[in-house]
């Protein structure tokens, strides 16, 4: 009777003559389990094949985060992260894995490729974190510090469940409160210039009928930029006060295509809704048929590529516009007309509809932008009823029970 050992394996080996070689498991101690094989490479192969099944690694050695980390978001075999988030029915646009492994590949393996895992420690991704680079040597944004400290967080996590390190370095660090610039509504009195009643003069400010009908959905809507992008024909709608629009799906910059839901990140509500002016409905009709759009058409469709405005375009459209009347300052983007809208109709219908147009389970007081003349004006509206109210103070309700009433006509 002979006993194999390697010292790097979590099991022996045991053969005995005329029978097949039986192997011992270091995590099921006392029982042995027979290989079926009277050789010892198809024993080694059974042995291997039955801790992956177990999602135990064979070997005690600890690989590099670049020996460990190969191409980790772009695997799809079965024990890849790709293959794992299938399996819980995450759903993922492809440009989620490509972006995560550039963030792995250019920025987190120049720094910790040649570390071995257990040699990663949160003080030195700490010390990195916010040193970060862009390609170009620019420091890079807060934002994008953050998305690749996920990145890293995802790999180890992962590197934690194969029994490589007991901690995830990455989890015990804070992101960075990102410095952006805070979004503002654009002034009044630039709508005004913006958006004039003449739509002859509308469509020169906006340099063409396309950019015109663009911009005014977003000001009538206050959607954003993928909502409208992704309308056809189909989702505009007219009934006897005037158009709308409805809005149940987006088109996502990063995956580079249309979504069905108007929320690309899971959250708030699927389908929106959305009321047109008749300035901007007219500008609609008559853009729909100079183009001779159908139902199932894109309202928007670049003109060669036939594919959806990308918010880089329109954004950029936007900027041009503002530089022209001398509107434009840093932080002025499209996004600003969707504050806009919310702040000139906080108070002009009820809080929970206003909520709806917007797309947002609630009101978000970042959006609201109002000064004391808009409050004042607010408050000068309900004037009389503040007043009918203070001069009911002390007087009789008016209300009576039915049982009173019963008893004055039994009277």
């Amino acid at each position: 009777m002979g006993r194999h050992r390697s010292t790097d394996k979590p099991y022996k080996f045991r053969s005995c003559a005329g029978r097949p070689i039986s192997v011992e498991f270091d995590f099921i101690p006392g029982k042995r389990i027979s290989t079926g094989y009277y050789d010892l490479p198809s024993a080694t192969m059974f042995a291997e094949r039955y801790l992956a099944d177990y999602g135990i690694r064979s070997s005690t050695g600890t690989p590099t985060l670049r020996e460990y980390a190969k191409d980790f978001f772009m695997r799809e075999d079965s024990d890849s992260y790709q293959a794992l988030e299938r399996r819980y029915k995450r759903k993922r646009a492809p440009r989620y894995y490509i972006n995560h492994q550039a963030r792995l590949d250019n920025h987190i393996l120049p720094r910790f490729g040649d570390f071995l895992l257990t040699a990663i420690t949160t003080k030195s991704i700490e010390n990195w974190l916010p040193e970060i680079k862009q390609l170009n040597g620019k420091d890079a944004a807060d934002a994008t510090k953050n998305k690749i400290l996920h990145a890293f967080r995802i790999v180890l996590d992962q590197a934690k469940k194969d029994g490589y390190i007991s901690e995830n370095p990455a989890r015990e660090i804070a992101e960075i409160t990102e410095e952006g610039t805070a979004r503002e509504a654009v002034p009044p009195e630039q709508l005004l210039v913006l958006f004039p009643e003449n739509l002859e003069e509308r469509i020169k400010v906006w340099r063409g009928l396309m950019w015109a009908v663009f911009f005014s959905i977003m000001y009538d809507t206050g959607w954003r930029h993928g909502e409208i992008a992704a309308l056809r024909v189909s989702d505009v709608w007219l009934t006897k006060k005037g158009y709308y629009v409805t809005a149940n799906r987006t088109y996502n910059n990063e995956a580079r295509e249309i979504l069905e839901r108007v929320k690309t990140s899971g959250k708030g509500l699927e389908k929106r809704s959305g009321l047109l002016y008749d300035d901007t409905a007219e500008l609609l009709i008559r853009y729909i048929d100079e183009n001779n759009l159908s139902e199932d058409d894109l309202l928007f469709a670049g003109p060669k590529s036939g594919k959806p405005l990308s918010p880089d375009t329109t954004n950029k459209h936007f900027k041009i516009i503002m530089q022209e009347h001398g509107f434009y300052h840093e932080g002025i983007v499209q996004y600003c007309l969707r504050h806009s809208y919310e702040t000139d109709r906080r108070g002009d219908m009820p809080d929970s509809i206003l909520a709806v147009s917007m797309g947002h389970t609630k009101l978000r007081d970042d959006y609201d932008h109002r000064g004391e003349k808009e409050m004042i004006r607010l408050l000068d509206r309900n004037r009389d009823s503040f007043f009918e109210n203070r001069k009911r103070r002390g007087q009789d309700s008016g209300v009576i029970s039915l049982d009173e009433v019963l008893k004055e006509r039994k009277a």
